[in-house]
C-alpha cells in the first residue's frame, strides 16, 4: 500500500491510497494516514487506485472520520470501486464520512463544509 499526502489549502489535505487496504497494508499506512488528518479540519481520500478494502481498513477510516468531526471537520472519501464504495457505506462510514463518486464531488462537499464553518 502506497500513501501519498498533499496540502490543499489551510486545514485540507488530499491523501491518495494505492494498493489494497487489508492487514498489511493498512499497517503500512496508518501512521502516515493518522498524521496527515491530525491537522487538517478537512481530509480528502482519493480511493480511486484502492481495489480493496478489509475491516481494519474501515476501521482506520472510522477512527481518523470520528477525530475530525470531533475537531468540527469532515472525511470526505472518493472514487472508489463500486464494490468498495458498497463495502463502506454498508459499514454506516457513510454517517461518519462523506462517500463521493468523483473529486469534483467532494471539491464540492469539501465547499459545503467550509461555507458551513
Amino acid at each position: 500500500m502506497n500513501i501519498e499526502t498533499h496540502a490543499l489549502g489551510p486545514e485540507q489535505v488530499l491523501i491518495v491510497l494505492d494498493g489494497r487496504l487489508d492487514i498489511e497494508g493498512t499497517a503500512q499506512i496508518e501512521v502516515a494516514f493518522s498524521a496527515a488528518s491530525s491537522h487538517a479540519k478537512a481530509t480528502l481520500v482519493d480511493l480511486s487506485a484502492m481495489p480493496y478494502v478489509a475491516s481494519i481498513g474501515i476501521r482506520l477510516f472510522i477512527s481518523n472520520a470520528k477525530a475530525l468531526t470531533r475537531r468540527g471537520g469532515r472525511l470526505i472519501l472518493f472514487g472508489a470501486e463500486p464494490t468498495v464504495e458498497r463495502i463502506l457505506l454498508t459499514t454506516g462510514l457513510g454517517d461518519l464520512a462523506t462517500v463521493v463518486a468523483t473529486r469534483a464531488d467532494a471539491d464540492a462537499a469539501l465547499a459545503t463544509l467550509a461555507t458551513a464553518s
